[in-house]
């Protein structure tokens, strides 16, 4: 009987750590707001089927519709973060006009003073977004740095890669199985 409700434990902490685990492809990314190195808010929502980011500040509201999203969680501390980065500007450059948006959300627990000067240094050419308190990661359910989320059109998670990506071209491969040339 011990034995039996000890296998029962057991299989329930597996579920729960499961259930619990990172956002999985094949479900839809949950609506959040962050707030952009720059001081405007972007605000990623799902309406109808459909995939916006919004981006605000005291001038006005711009409202994006990406092909592709990619979502970048990381930190300026983490070394594997700093190559995908690399790896991120180039992907930017050569996808940025075929639909393909990122925005990397930083969890440095010192916010702008950190990334601030690794986004200057390294010329980022994307959305940086801050996220000191981890709150829009625990969203996502993060488990490890960096995490990257392909997400499409209709706001639903095509990919998770947790972890240095192997190589950029492996970055580029995703994106073309999404549909971008």
């Amino acid at each position: 009987m011990k034995r039996v409700l000890f296998v029962l434990g057991i299989s329930a902490l597996f579920a729960i750590v499961f259930a619990f685990g990172a956002l999985k492809e094949g479900k839809p990314i949950p609506s959040f707001q962050v707030t952009l190195l720059d001081g405007k808010v972007a605000v990623v929502r799902t309406e109808n089927g459909k995939l916006s980011v919004q981006v605000k500040d005291q001038k006005g509201n711009r409202t994006l519709k990406p092909k592709v999203l990619v979502l970048d969680f990381w930190a300026t501390w983490c070394p594997p973060c700093q190559v995908t980065s690399k790896w991120l500007s180039q992907l930017h450059h050569k996808y940025q006009k075929k639909g393909v948006l990122i925005l990397a959300i930083s969890i440095d627990e010192d916010g702008r003073a950190s990334v601030a000067p690794f986004v200057k240094e390294e010329k980022t050419p994307y959305l940086v977004a801050l996220d000191p308190k981890a709150e829009v990661a625990n969203r996502f359910k993060i488990e490890g740095l960096p995490t990257l989320y392909f997400v499409n059109e209709k706001g639903v998670i095509v990919r998770v890669i947790e972890g240095m990506p192997g190589s950029p071209k492996e970055l580029e491969r995703v994106l073309q199985t999404m549909g971008v040339r």
